[in-house]
């Protein structure tokens, strides 16, 4: 797909579309308690209808150029999809309380499904997603997903996590080079040393405070544990309770490190994207986004919940502000060029299996 001479200036700079979004957590509040409501008084089939509402106000509410985002999706496929998955977990659960030989063959049937999975969500959520009238697409297919989302992964928990940077690069590549706007197809390069920097500078940050808290905890406990026999109960409960918060601690400090990680990759991920001849950028700063992750948790668990529809809102805000188009040439030759081929792309629309799995 080559676009218009008007369309891709070869000497100008790019011109920066930064994303917006409209929308308000008191407002999704009110969507996210009718949903909650009513999925709960229809067992659970509500939530297919809750999940497109969900997903065409984040949608509807986000603008790039001027222009919002749309969100298609057919309620009663959704929900045929997640009784269809559904359905399977409740037979494989089954088969796997019969016998450990028939677990593992229920395992195995699981692993073999998932990438078909990852590419039938991925094809659901692409089709039924546009811009100015001109839907997203996704040719991905389970044999490309196998080694990304299956393969690696276990070759991650071989090398006992040394090759987890080529696991996220894998899934990058799929994801990306199998997404198109239109008939043109989105791209990345991702390098493996960036990825890698990411990964140790965490892992460092990680082993710091999970060493430092487990000192601390480790110190607390002996102090509060001399002079008790070692056979005694108060001791062993003592004991207990000291490894409990080890635990406790080590999940406080692999959640502390998340958000780090998160920022960082959202920010690597958008300087490598390309949709043609465009480009991607992600401003995002961790010092910025620490504070909303931290007082989002607290918040969620001081209102016992009900926060979190202010919590979501929040944290789609900050990603989408925070990410920007450069695009190359004037958005609407793009699309208008796009358009004109519209037909070729909604010809595989028959052949989607037109449900939704949940991911």
């Amino acid at each position: 797909m080559t676009l218009p001479p008007s369309a891709q200036p070869q000497d100008a700079d790019p011109v920066p579309h930064q994303v917006a979004f409209t929308g308000s957590g008191g407002a999704y509040f009110r969507i996210w308690i009718v949903n909650l409501l009513l999925s709960v008084l229809t067992l659970g089939i509500y939530s297919a209808w809750a999940k497109v509402r969900r997903e065409r106000y984040f949608l509807n509410n986000t603008l790039l150029a001027g222009s919002p985002f749309e969100y298609h999706a057919d309620p009663m496929n959704i929900l045929k999809g997640r009784l269809l998955a559904a359905a399977a977990i409740i037979v494989l659960s089954i088969v796997a309380e019969i016998t450990p030989i028939l677990n593992l063959f229920a395992t195995l049937i699981f692993l073999a499904l998932l990438p078909w999975m990852v590419s039938r969500s991925m094809r659901f959520r692409a089709h039924n997603t546009s811009w100015r009238g001109l839907r997203f697409g996704f040719s991905g297919t389970a044999t490309e997903a196998l080694r990304p989302w299956l393969l690696w992964p276990v070759a991650v928990g071989l090398s006992l996590g040394l090759l987890m940077p080529f696991m996220i690069r894998a899934q990058w590549h799929y994801l990306l080079r199998n997404l198109r706007f239109g008939n043109t197809p989105f791209s990345i390069d991702a390098p493996i040393g960036p990825i890698y920097r990411v990964l140790i500078i965490s892992g460092l940050w990680f082993i710091a405070l999970a060493v430092a808290g487990a000192a601390a905890i480790g110190f607390s406990a002996y102090a509060a544990m001399r002079g008790m026999p070692s056979d005694s109960e108060a001791w062993q409960a003592m004991a207990g309770m000291g490894a409990i918060a080890i635990f406790v601690w080590l999940a406080v400090a692999m959640s502390l490190i998340a958000p780090w990680i998160q920022v960082r990759f959202a920010n690597l991920r958008a300087g490598l994207m390309q949709l043609g001849p465009h480009g991607f950028a992600s401003s995002q700063r961790v010092r910025e986004y620490y504070p909303i992750v931290v007082t989002n948790w607290l918040l969620t668990v001081l209102t016992l919940g009900l926060f979190r529809p202010f919590a979501v809102t929040r944290v789609w805000r900050y990603r989408v502000e925070h990410f920007t188009v450069l695009a190359a040439g004037e958005l609407d030759s793009f699309v208008a060029e796009q358009s004109a081929e519209a037909p070729v792309v909604g010809s595989e629309a028959a052949d989607l299996l037109d449900i939704d799995l949940g991911f």
